[in-house]
C-alpha cells in the first residue's frame, strides 16, 4: 500500500466539506479538488496537475486570510475545519502529482502541510484524528527514508549536560533572594492536596510524581526528540520573552529550533512556549501522565479537561511576571527553572499592563524593580520555588508568576478548572 493508499484509508471516505462562509468560486474549485483527489485519473498531464496544486494553495491562502479576520474566538468553526480539509487535500495532491523532486523532500511538504492543519484548523467531526493520523503515517514513512540515507549520522547529542557552575550560582542567588519559600510535599494524597492547597488556593511544589512518566528518560535524549518530532512544524517565539519589542513568532520545524536554538548559543533567543505539542505529536503525549490532582475543582459542573502545553527551551528563557486564566500544575520533565509568585491579593501592587492584549502582565520586573516608577511594589508579598527534574509546582487561578530557565529545560503545563 502507497502513501496516498494510506492516508485515503484513514479519510475512510471522502470528507464533508463546510458549505458555510465559502463563495461560489471558492466552493466549486474546493469540491472539485475534493473530487479529484479521492477519484484519481492518473491519465493527466503535468499542467493540469501543476495547475491543481495552485488551485489547492489559492484555497488554503483565502481560508488563512478569513482565519485572520478579526479575534481567534470569533471565527466560525467551519472556516477553521475547511482548512483542515485543504491541508489535507494538499498532500494528497503533493504524493500524487507527477514531480522530480526527492522523495524525502516531498513527505517533508505534505507532513509541513497537515501540521499547519493541524495548528490552525479544527477537528471534522466525522474524523476527529484524521491530521493526527496522517502525520503520523508521514513521519513513519519519512524516518525509514532518512534512517536508509542517514544511519547513525543523525545523531546531534544525548542526554543533557549537568548542571554547570553558572547554574550553582544562580541557585545560590536564588536562596538568598527576600522571599517566602513556596511549602512542598512528597507524594500529597489528593485529598491532602485539595484540602489544604487547592480550595485554599495556595501554590505548592509536588515532589515523586512524575517517576513513571516516559518522558522523564526518554526526552533525555534530543535524538527521540528528534526522531518522534524532527520534521514536524511548531510555532517559536524568538526574543528575550513577549513583552519585548523585538519578540516575534517564527513557523520552522522542531529540528531546525533544536540545532538552531537549543544546542547553540545565540543572540536571538528562540523558545517553543505554551504550545500544545501533546494533540500535535501524539506520540509525545503517551510519554506524559495527566496529573491525579487536576481532578479537583471548585466547580464540578463547569470543571474540564486540562489543557495541556509544552515549554522546551534553552538557558535563560524567561516567561515575565503574569497570570493565568486556570488553575496551574508546572511539571519539570528536566531542566532547573526559578520562579517567582505573587498572590492575587497583590495584583494592584504589581502594576498590571493597561492594554487589554496584556492586562494579564505585569509592568514590573520583580528581580530588578524600580523603586521610583513601581513605589507599592515594596507591599507586595513574594513567594519562591525552585523547580527541579522531578517536581511539579501548583499555581492557583491567577497568582502572579514570573519564570526563568536556569539551564536546558523541558516543562510541562496542565491548566484546567
Amino acid at each position: 500500500m502507497d502513501t496516498t493508499e494510506k492516508l485515503l484509508k484513514i479519510a475512510s471516505a471522502p470528507l464533508k466539506i463546510r458549505r458555510e462562509h465559502l463563495n461560489g468560486h471558492v466552493l466549486h474549485t474546493f469540491e472539485s479538488l475534493h473530487q479529484k483527489c479521492f477519484n484519481w485519473n492518473k491519465n493527466l498531464d503535468n499542467l493540469q496537475s501543476g495547475d491543481w496544486l495552485f488551485e489547492i494553495d489559492s484555497i488554503l491562502d483565502y481560508l488563512h486570510e478569513e482565519l485572520n479576520t478579526g479575534h481567534w474566538s470569533t471565527i466560525p468553526i467551519e472556516i477553521r475545519q475547511n482548512f483542515t480539509i485543504g491541508t489535507f487535500l494538499k498532500a494528497l495532491l503533493l504524493l500524487q502529482l507527477p514531480t522530480n523532486e526527492n522523495r524525502s523532500d516531498l513527505l517533508k511538504k505534505c507532513l509541513k502541510s497537515v501540521d499547519m492543519g493541524l495548528l490552525l484548523g479544527a477537528p471534522l467531526e466525522e474524523t476527529p484524528e484524521l491530521l493526527m493520523e496522517a502525520a503520523k503515517c508521514l513521519r513513519v514513512q519519512l524516518n525509514q527514508l532518512e534512517a536508509e540515507h542517514e544511519g547513525d549520522s543523525a545523531e546531534l547529542i544525548g542526554k543533557p549536560a549537568k548542571r554547570g557552575s553558572d547554574c550553582d550560582k544562580l541557585v545560590e542567588h536564588f536562596a538568598k533572594l527576600n522571599a517566602i519559600k513556596v511549602e512542598e510535599l512528597e507524594v500529597p494524597s489528593v485529598e491532602t492536596f485539595n484540602r489544604n492547597f487547592f480550595v485554599p488556593q495556595r501554590p505548592v511544589k509536588i515532589k515523586g510524581c512524575m517517576s513513571h512518566w516516559p518522558a522523564t528518560s526518554k526526552w533525555m535524549d534530543v535524538n527521540y526528540l528528534l526522531k518522534v518530532a524532527g520534521n514536524r512544524t511548531v510555532p517559536v517565539e524568538i526574543g528575550s520573552h513577549y513583552t519585548d519589542e523585538n519578540w516575534s513568532q517564527k513557523l520552522m520545524t522542531v529540528r531546525e529550533f533544536i540545532t538552531t536554538h537549543y544546542l547553540c548559543e545565540t543572540d536571538h533567543t528562540g523558545y517553543l512556549a505554551q504550545h500544545n505539542l501533546f494533540d500535535q505529536i501524539g506520540e509525545l503525549k503517551e510519554d506524559i501522565r495527566i496529573p491525579e490532582y487536576c481532578c479537583c475543582s471548585l466547580n464540578y459542573e463547569e470543571s474540564t479537561d486540562p489543557d495541556i502545553n509544552a515549554w522546551l527551551g534553552p538557558k535563560g528563557t524567561v516567561s515575565p511576571l503574569h497570570q493565568d486564566p486556570k488553575n496551574n500544575i508546572l511539571a519539570q520533565v528536566y531542566g532547573t527553572k526559578r520562579l517567582l509568585l505573587f498572590s492575587t491579593k497583590d495584583s494592584s501592587n504589581l502594576y498590571p499592563h493597561s492594554e487589554a492584549m496584556l492586562s494579564n502582565t505585569a509592568q514590573i520586573d520583580p528581580l530588578n524593580p524600580d523603586p521610583n516608577k513601581f513605589p507599592d511594589f515594596k507591599r507586595a508579598t513574594m513567594y519562591k520555588c525552585l523547580l527541579e527534574p522531578g517536581e511539579m509546582l501548583f499555581i492557583p487561578l491567577k497568582w502572579w508568576h514570573h519564570v526563568t530557565a536556569l539551564e536546558k529545560s523541558f516543562s510541562v503545563s496542565f491548566w484546567w478548572q
